[in-house]
């Protein structure tokens, strides 16, 4: 009788895990196959700054530079942000900016931090429209034209979507991962709240300020979601409109970059819970709180998952590994074939078949994350070598 009750018990666990694989999977793949609507893009209009914050990048600068300045939007100034002690980069940056009339080189006035070079660049631009990018970021033409679009409607802020590219196995591993997690997003994207980050992102003067900007914590970008959405404002998403940046090219680069985000979830967390004495919240920082909460929650929980998985297996269920291992590459699939198509990508590697391991792997990085920063973290964040591949 135990052996039944834990066998339908690891078997129910893992048909809701197989169900949702299977209903976010289908979700994400019908966005990024949407057709592209050419009415909502706009290539000319009001004065927009890409603003392009950099440190310890002058190997990959040029790419995000030059990307923007093939943009069909023509309104455009590209604005690069340097740390003010990086020789190399801001070398590089004056050099593009003399010879690109369009091209502007800033030393960030807030040192230290991407979050103070980007509120640096609004507050020394007049645009009323702001763009933010990568150093390593190939930015696709239509990008901006569609973003411009979708914030002359009534946008308040507008996602794209960003993929690394896939050069290698390494780099395989790391575009897949992002798919897994974006089908992941489609769960509390149901629910009215959709991430917006730092980069390829595009947002209105109105809304920055209305945020107060970017908060220097590790995750600057995470923070601003959570902040645009207790503010209320408009988000608009749209995964069929892609761009490319540099893959990890090492398994110590990944896991030290993914854990970096993973510490700064935890960081954001605590310093919006801070603010719950003060009442300042309200019912859309609860959400939001809960909305973190269940991100890491649901990461710890994808342990106890994959042992019913192993479990089932060893009592030769095959199917419940076979199974949702087949959507998850079914999903990766879909997605990678809308990318090639866009020429966004050029293939996988066979790494690929590994990719069914991110989901324990990501479940004991959460577990560290949350160790550390609760014993030992002291600030210090991982910064990933940067090749221009």
């Amino acid at each position: 009788m135990t052996i039944q009750f834990v066998f339908l018990e690891a078997f129910s666990a893992v048909a809701v895990f197989t169900l949702f694989l299977l209903v976010t999977g289908v979700l994400l793949v019908r966005e990024v196959w949407t057709t592209r609507d050419p009415d909502v893009r706009l290539t000319d209009g009001p004065s927009l700054s890409a603003i392009v914050p950099v440190y310890r990048d002058h190997d990959v600068l040029s790419i995000s530079v030059e990307s923007l300045l093939e943009s069909e939007y023509e309104t455009l100034t590209v604005t690069v942000v340097a740390e003010p002690n990086d020789e190399e980069t801001l070398a590089v940056a004056r050099e593009l900016a003399t010879r690109y009339d369009r091209v502007e080189c800033l030393i960030n006035g807030n040192p230290g931090s991407k979050a103070g070079a980007i509120n640096h660049a609004v507050e020394t631009s007049a645009a009323d429209y702001f763009a933010v990018f990568d150093a390593d970021e190939w930015i696709a033409p239509e990008f901006l034209p569609r973003a411009m679009g979708e914030l002359q409607s009534g946008a308040d802020v507008f996602q794209g979507r960003r993929v690394p590219r896939p050069t290698g196995p390494v780099e395989t591993l790391a575009y897949c991962e992002r798919i897994v997690f974006h089908a992941s997003y489609k769960v509390v994207e149901l629910f009215g709240f959709t991430n917006c980050r730092s980069s390829s992102t595009a947002v209105t003067r109105d809304a920055f300020d209305r945020v107060g900007g970017y908060r220097d914590l590790l995750t600057e970008d995470l923070d601003f979601a959570h902040a645009c959405y207790r503010e209320g404002l408009t988000v608009r998403q749209v995964r069929g409109c892609t761009n490319t940046m540099e893959a990890p090219h090492t398994l110590s680069d990944l896991w030290g970059q993914r854990k970096r985000w993973r510490v700064g979830q935890i960081e954001v967390l605590h310093a919006t819970t801070g603010e719950l004495p003060r009442g300042r919240l309200g019912r859309r920082g609860l959400v939001s709180i809960g909305r973190m909460c269940s991100s890491l929650l649901g990461s710890l929980l994808i342990l106890a998952v994959v042992s019913k998985i192993a479990l089932l297996f060893l009592l030769d269920v095959e199917s419940t590994l076979l199974v949702p291992g087949a959507i998850v590459l079914a999903t990766i699939g879909a997605v990678a074939i809308r990318d090639a198509r866009d020429d966004r990508i050029d293939g996988l590697s066979l790494s690929v078949v590994l990719v069914p391991m991110i989901y324990p792997a990501f479940g004991v990085l959460t577990l560290k994350s949350l160790l550390e920063y609760c014993l030992s973290w002291d600030g210090e964040w991982y910064h990933v070598q940067k090749t221009g591949a």
